[in-house]
């Protein structure tokens, strides 16, 4: 069975079984490690996966804290005027400077934003496609406009998606610069003379930085660390002192005497993009897509591969989030004769195949072998193809060539869901599907206040888990590692489990 396979990758201690625990921290600098890189530095263009890159030269306009509340960053005041969620005011802090000592004010901001928005790479122009006018109020205060309304820009100026990490907009005139070095008003900036892109990144202090009281080390490393097993073997090789983990060694870091912190986060699955059978005809229908959910054992995947049956998720939304149904787990309960059966009646009595997009990122490739070993039981066999490197990945996603891929999705409410997955222009929508129902859904809910907009998040859940858009497995944690000596993360499902890296100190 490929569940066992899966497994045998990712249980025991790393490094072949070795009980050696991590050092202590002792030193004056850090080295952060992570499996994935952007291909460009310049944060406009990127995605959220690379914020513990971004973190330390680009400091978010608003900071998501653990309990789900917003504080000020660069932004002193923040939020909606009116009534309506359509139009939006920034206020940001006196006496702002960019790395490059150019100052960072309401005009700059502007700027900013209006840059991001003429992108066509990256997710923050996503974010931001309902505003529709930025305007300078007054020397530290920018107004949004909105075309339409959107309750999401506290959240999407925060660290989790990253639309509000502002640039210096003398680099933004050459914004090639952006792909090599940083231009921001975070506490570091990139020394490109002791980098090497694609291997590790060094940041220094940003002289200009508004807070000195979180530069908390004379330097940091980020380096890129492919292999899960080999993160945790530099951890304890005291090569690396604090690092994006996977889930699928939290058990070797935990034997190593690491600081864990691990919540539940991202819907991980396949997602069945080709709705409308462009590609792959079976799709189309949706008791296909019905029964492909009901023939996996999700918590037969979660617990193999994650360590616990209670990671298994069958829905869009994380347990204590608004969205999140009890009853909803129970509308694909695990039933391989019912799946074929329904298979059948949709005109595919002996299955057929599927061609899906996978990738080793956070070792996905292993979660998606899983499904495929479940699904053949059922008559239906993944073609798999995989893309080891981020960028080949995304690119092969929304080339429209595959009409399934793995997916991680950050949870959070159905707005964020909106922002890259349900909207036709977002990254992981890369079919286009349009559901007429869900539009309506979505523009009552922007509008409504927060007892109605909580159940119409949980309407919003119901239609995609009736539609079948995915084949969700498992709630995914998103995995931090530390060793002795350090503090700082404050990572849970409710800040769609992104700390801003940059709190990482000396535990006193």
């Amino acid at each position: 069975m490929v569940v066992g396979v899966a497994m045998a990758g990712c249980s025991g201690n790393a490094g072949g079984g070795s009980a050696a625990t991590a050092a202590a921290y002792t030193k004056d600098t850090v080295t952060f490690a992570t499996s994935v890189v952007p291909p460009s530095l310049n944060p406009a263009v990127g995605d959220p996966a690379y914020a513990p890159v971004y973190h330390w030269a680009y400091d978010p306009l608003v900071i998501m804290n653990g309990d789900g509340s917003f504080s000020p960053g660069l932004a002193e005041k923040f939020g909606y005027v009116g009534e309506g969620n359509q139009t939006y005011e920034v206020t940001l802090r006196e006496g702002l400077k960019f790395s490059d000592g150019a100052a960072l004010d309401a005009q700059a901001l502007k700027e900013n934003l209006d840059y991001t928005r003429s992108q066509t790479l990256g997710t923050a122009a996503t974010l931001l496609a309902a505003v529709s006018n930025v305007e300078v109020t007054d020397p530290l205060t920018v107004r949004l406009t909105l075309s339409r309304p959107d309750p999401g820009l506290t959240f999407y100026f925060a660290q989790g998606f990253g639309a509000g990490y502002p640039i210096s907009p003398e680099s933004l005139d050459e914004p090639a610069t952006l792909d090599a070095a940083t231009a921001g008003a975070g506490p570091y900036m990139l020394d490109p003379t002791e980098t090497v892109a694609g291997d590790h990144y060094t940041f220094v202090k940003n002289p200009n930085y508004w807070n000195p009281e979180r530069q908390h080390f004379e330097s940091v490393t980020v380096r890129v660390i492919a292999n899960p097993s080999s993160t945790i073997q530099a951890i304890q090789a005291g090569q690396v002192q604090a690092a994006l983990g996977d889930p699928t060694t939290l058990s070797a870091a935990r034997a190593a005497n690491l600081q864990v912190i691990a919540p539940p986060q991202a819907l991980t699955g396949i997602n069945l993009a080709d709705r409308e059978g462009t590609k792959s005809e079976p799709l189309g229908n949706v008791k296909v897509r019905q029964a492909l959910n009901m023939a996996v054992d999700r918590k037969a995947i979660a617990k193999a591969l994650y360590g616990s049956e209670d990671l298994a998720l069958s829905q869009y939304a994380l347990e204590g989030q608004v969205p999140y149904s009890e009853e909803l787990n129970e509308k694909y309960k695990y039933d391989p004769e019912a799946a074929k059966a329904l298979l059948a009646e949709a005109g595919y009595p002996n299955g057929f195949t599927l061609p899906v997009l996978t990738t080793s990122l956070a070792s996905l490739d292993k979660l998606t072998q899983a499904v495929a070993g479940q699904l053949e039981q059922v008559g239906v066999k993944l073609e798999l193809t995989t893309q080891a490197a981020a960028p080949d990945y995304f690119t092969a996603m929304v080339s429209g060539e595959y009409p399934a891929a793995v997916i991680g999705y950050g949870l959070a409410d159905m707005n964020t869901l909106w922002a890259g997955f349900v909207n036709p222009a977002g990254p992981f929508n890369f079919f286009k599907t349009v559901d007429p129902q869900l539009d309506e859904l979505y523009s009552q809910y922007r509008v409504a206040d927060k007892e109605a907009g909580a159940a119409l998040q949980k309407k919003i859940n119901e239609r995609l888990m009736d539609q079948a858009w995915t084949i969700p497995v498992v709630g995914a944690p998103l995995s931090y590692y530390i060793a002795p000596g350090l503090t700082g993360f404050d990572a849970t499902s409710a800040n769609a489990g992104v700390p801003l890296v940059t709190d990482l100190r000396p535990a006193k």
